[in-house]
């Protein structure tokens, strides 16, 4: 039963599906209420603003195109930025449709090898890609969360716990593979003892195959972690440019208040920063693709408590047309574009680390 459920999930058809249908019951449900309020709001949307935040959001994808190219540029020097925003956007396609964003990173590697780049180096770019959004966003929300501390937790303690729970599962996982990587004794009971543990618990099916698993992934994080010793000056490039990306993304709810001209100041921009990084928290228990449903119902709750409710409603319609149906309409055509294309070997010109000895030296000293 179990492998049949995993097998519908892993359909893209499916998921698909499922976005829809689920998009469909948010509609009825928050449309059944005060519908004719919410469809007055819609009808004085600015259409040249909203115009200008898809193209916000496009400028998001190209940023993180951007960054892949700098990354891919340090082997591959032709490696080029229409490329890494075929990329990117590959990304923001697969991360919707699938359960837990679990698609993402599989896609992007097809569409690196696609663009010439072998499998071995995609891991590398990938993994090192991930590292730096991982901790980037992690301090970055961290922060939002310690500036808006007091207000938020005193307007709805309950769902903050679980905004703090979405921020610690976040964060936690590089946390945990620098722990890993750095502490022998926790790395030697996590391979011995916490792995029969997860066992008896049901966690982990094959003791033998999870240990290869977590040696393949604590070998490349380590690997990548000798490359942001040895190109600090990239890293900060890429820690800016996330934080550039995350600025955009979690403003857009801001602007699309604006365009519905709905009375907001700019004195509310970093509440609604800080709310709209707290949905995305949030997200991380929703196992649903593209966090369907979950993440609309959330958005109206927590959102209802700078607007009211017809506006937040109205605002949410809008936000996620632009941030989420947007990518999946784009991010088809972008994807089918980058699936046809010719594969194209690219030269590696450039050494990924200094050298091959640095490496080994770093690593075993790791």
């Amino acid at each position: 039963m179990w492998e049949k459920l995993k097998k519908l999930f892993s359909s893209t058809w499916f998921n698909i599906l499922l976005i829809v249908s689920l998009a469909g019951l948010v509609i009825y449900f928050t449309m059944r209420k005060d519908g004719a309020a919410i469809i007055g709001v819609l009808k004085n949307v600015n259409i040249p603003m909203v115009i200008g935040l898809v193209l916000l959001m496009v400028l998001e994808r190209l940023i993180l195109g951007w960054s892949l190219k700098l990354e891919c540029n340090q082997t591959y020097p032709k490696y080029t930025l229409m490329q890494g925003f075929v990329n990117a956007y590959t990304a923001g396609l697969f991360c919707n449709i699938t359960p837990g964003a679990s698609g993402g990173q599989v896609a992007q590697g097809y569409i690196f090898r696609k663009q010439g780049i072998p499998v071995a180096s995609s891991v590398g770019i990938l993994w090192l890609d991930f590292i730096v959004y991982q901790a980037t966003m992690t301090i970055y929300v961290l922060a939002l969360i310690i500036l808006r501390f007091n207000y938020f937790y005193s307007n709805f303690s309950k769902l903050f716990l679980v905004v703090l729970a979405g921020f610690a599962v976040s964060s936690g996982i590089i946390v945990f593979l620098f722990f890993i990587a750095n502490s022998p004794k926790f790395y030697t009971w996590l391979t011995t003892n916490g792995l029969k543990l997860a066992h008896k618990l049901h966690i982990v099916k094959d003791i033998d195959q999870a240990l290869d698993s977590l040696d393949k992934a604590l070998y490349q994080f380590t690997k990548e972690i000798v490359v942001l010793r040895n190109h600090k000056s990239m890293i900060l490039k890429l820690s800016l440019s996330v934080v550039l990306r995350l600025t955009i993304y979690y403003s857009i709810p801001f602007f699309c208040a604006k365009a519905l001209n709905i009375p907001v100041g700019y004195d509310r921009l970093i509440d609604i920063i800080a709310l709209s990084s707290y949905v995305a928290m949030i997200n991380a228990f929703l196992p649903m693709p593209g966090s369907a449903g979950g993440t609309e119902a959330t958005f109206i709750l927590m959102f209802s408590t700078i607007f009211t409710r017809t506006d937040a409603a109205s605002i949410m319609f809008l936000w996620r047309s632009i941030t989420f149906y947007q990518t999946l309409i784009i991010g088809s055509l972008v994807f089918l574009y980058g699936k046809t294309r010719k594969d194209i070997p690219l030269d590696a010109e450039l050494p990924r680390t200094y050298d091959s000895q640095t490496l080994k030296e770093e690593l075993e000293g790791l």
